[in-house]
């Protein structure tokens, strides 16, 4: 295909949004559209060269795979290991072990799908992870993997022009999916290949469907695609749901610029444009690790170092790497070297530490080890939903998110009477409450820090309270045990929740378990203490929450006040009483296993103790059995 200076220049204008985006949202707070610009062109290009080969007969999907390997991969290569090399020399533990399993996820073009069970692109976690930005480039090659696969296939059923419009269902049931997945499921129908798929089915009808137009229509039809471009960069924020309805707008901007197909435009053509353009792709690469480092660091003013440099790190990349094409057979060596150092990072980062194995126990501690994560809600998930069916026994009613999840596994690690039945009722943290009616959730929402705006939280949150009073467990339990992530902000909410599970029975003994987090990660606070010759049990201590969201000591008093009025009347159990004993809290076993996989959800070893301690302190007697029965 004839070099297109317009799709160059839209290249630029996509690149450019995206990282001033990335460097200060608040100077185009829709700039991540530019990933759906690119997304456009590239199923522009790739139904170009295949329906050019089916057409005549000679397509090759291997030649078609070897092109792009070798367009894509030379330069992610190097963004790679530059990173990997530079963190190794900062990075704690875990972190570095993170980047190991990132790096395997972008060369292997699976990283949106990492990231998408990681968080949410726009979490504030999300910028500290290195190469985030590459989930984009694993979508396209995804789409480059199954496209021509599809088309091939379908060629020896159909026509060609019975494939176009096939396309064309196909584009508007992806934009379908794409709606509806946006509402309900968001972090997926962000990052992965079934909701984007349209919009490069989007650029490919582009192709396939081109029209003749007279130069004054070509730049009127351009003018009024660049309109809708810009007018998606300024106008949409990243709290609206994306992708969407709202993606058409960026997407059918991007198809009506190709499609104008304008050589002359004085916008996507001039010299800044056409350098930007061409430079794009490792721009791309090199801007969001420059991102990061300014985040990670803590530098202010770091956009007006970091855009410059981030066109600089491009323009080297493109003129070192990308002008100078190589084999497919020189990619092959590097790729393997770098999967196996990224693989030995992950799988054991001990080999780049000289940290004795105790300590080592404790600072790599994760989500991931051991299964935490999925431990955490073990019982919980269980029991979620169930009623009360057994007569005569003690009726437990748990009720909260992961924190709950945890309390309910020291429970039964401190072995469960007999003569108790237990059911659950899963809120998750975000909702900020546990019991409120339907006039008080519509206020609690529009105050809500975490899910304000946002309709399908609001509509999960609903749902959730709407399943405590599933089969009248509130009315029949004769203990009520409440545990959440219990967040500043929501306090008020969370003393009205108790009140009216108190209004709704009388005689169930109440239990109120206070929060048990720390301002970082357990695995951050012994890296640290190691470091610093500290004593972890010590450190924990001095670093007990006390953030934005959470400072316990406030909370642990509010709870105390008013645990014994009347219209509240429940036992608090201060977790800190458990955990902490005068100037350390217990964070570690002598063994140096540790009891958090993170700042405030517990591991087996780690509800192990809390079941220890409820024991010995007697806590809890209608539901555990004496000890040592």
């Amino acid at each position: 295909m004839k070099f297109r200076e317009d799709i160059n220049g839209l290249r630029a204008i996509a690149v450019i949004a995206v990282v001033l985006f990335h460097f200060n949202s608040s100077l185009i707070p829709g700039g991540f559209a530019g990933v759906d610009v690119f997304f456009v062109i590239s199923g522009f290009l790739m139904t170009s060269i295949i329906f050019r080969g089916l057409e005549n007969n000679n397509f090759s999907v291997l030649s078609f795979y070897k092109a792009r390997a070798v367009r894509i991969i030379p330069a992610l290569l190097a963004v790679c290991i530059t990173v990997l090399i530079f963190c190794w020399f900062f990075l704690m533990p875990l972190k570095l072990e993170a980047l190991g399993r990132h790096v395997i996820g972008s060369i292997s073009f699976l990283s949106n799908i990492f990231y998408w069970k990681e968080s949410g692109y726009f979490d504030t976690s999300s910028q500290t992870k290195w190469l985030l930005h590459t989930w984009s480039l694993s979508v396209e090659w995804q789409f480059y993997i199954l496209y021509p696969i599809a088309l091939i296939i379908l060629k020896k059923i159909f026509s060609l022009n019975s494939i176009k419009k096939i396309l064309i269902l196909t584009t508007v049931i992806g934009l379908g999916i794409s709606i509806y997945a946006s509402y309900y499921w968001p972090s997926p129908a962000y990052f992965l290949l079934p909701t984007r798929a349209w919009e490069m089915l989007a650029g490919g009808l582009v192709f396939l469907y081109p029209i003749e137009l007279s130069q004054p229509r070509k730049k009127h039809l351009e003018w009024i695609g660049l309109l809708l471009v810009l007018l998606s960069y300024v106008f949409i924020s990243k709290s609206d749901m994306w992708p969407g309805y709202l993606a058409l707008i960026p997407v059918v901007g991007a198809a009506l610029v190709i499609l104008a197909n304008n050589s002359n435009s004085p916008i996507t053509s001039n010299k800044i444009m056409k350098n930007i353009g061409l430079w794009s792709y490792s721009i791309y690469l090199w801007h969001w690790p420059v991102v990061v480092i300014g985040h990670y660091f803590n530098i202010k003013y770091w956009a007006v170092i970091g855009i410059p440099l981030s066109v600089l790190l491009g323009f080297i990349s493109y003129t070192v790497i990308e002008k100078n094409k190589v084999s497919l057979k020189a990619i092959i060596l590097p790729f393997i070297l770098i999967l196996g150092l990224a693989y030995t990072v992950s799988s054991n980062i001990g080999l780049f530490y000289n940290i004795p194995t105790i300590n080592l126990k404790a600072i790599t501690t994760n989500t991931k080890t051991d299964h935490n994560s999925a431990y955490t809600w073990a019982h919980i998930r269980t029991l979620d939903k169930k009623d009360f069916v057994e007569q005569n026994k003690e009726k437990v009613l748990v009720i909260g998110d992961s924190q709950a999840g945890d309390f309910t596994n020291s429970l039964y690690d401190a072995d469960l009477n007999k003569n108790i039945e237990i059911v659950s009722r899963i809120v998750e943290a975000d909702c900020g409450f546990f019991y409120l009616p339907p006039a008080e959730q519509n206020i609690a929402f529009s105050q809500s820090p975490t899910i304000k705006g946002n309709q399908m939280w609001q509509n999960k949150c609903r749902t959730f309270i709407k399943n405590v009073d599933k089969g009248d467990v509130v009315e029949q339990a004769n203990v009520i045990i409440l545990a959440m992530y219990w967040r500043d902000v929501n306090m008020n909410w969370i003393f009205k929740s108790i009140q009216n599970i108190r209004a709704k029975n009388q005689h169930a003994k109440i239990y109120v378990i206070g929060g048990k987090s720390f301002n970082a990660q357990i695995s951050t606070l012994a890296y640290e203490s190691y470091n610093k010759k500290l004593d972890l049990s010590r450190y924990a201590k001095a670093n007990i929450a006390s953030n934005v969201r959470e400072n316990r000591a406030v909370q642990n008093e509010q709870f105390e006040a008013k645990a014994k009025l009347p219209k509240y009347n429940y036992n608090f159990i201060n977790m800190t009483t458990i955990m902490c004993h005068s100037d350390r809290c217990d964070v570690v076993d002598k063994k140096g296993n540790s009891f958090y996989f993170d700042s405030r959800h517990t591991t087996r070893a780690g509800t192990q103790y809390i079941a220890d301690q409820l024991q010995k302190k007697q806590l809890f007697n209608e539901i555990l059995a004496p000890e040592n029965q």
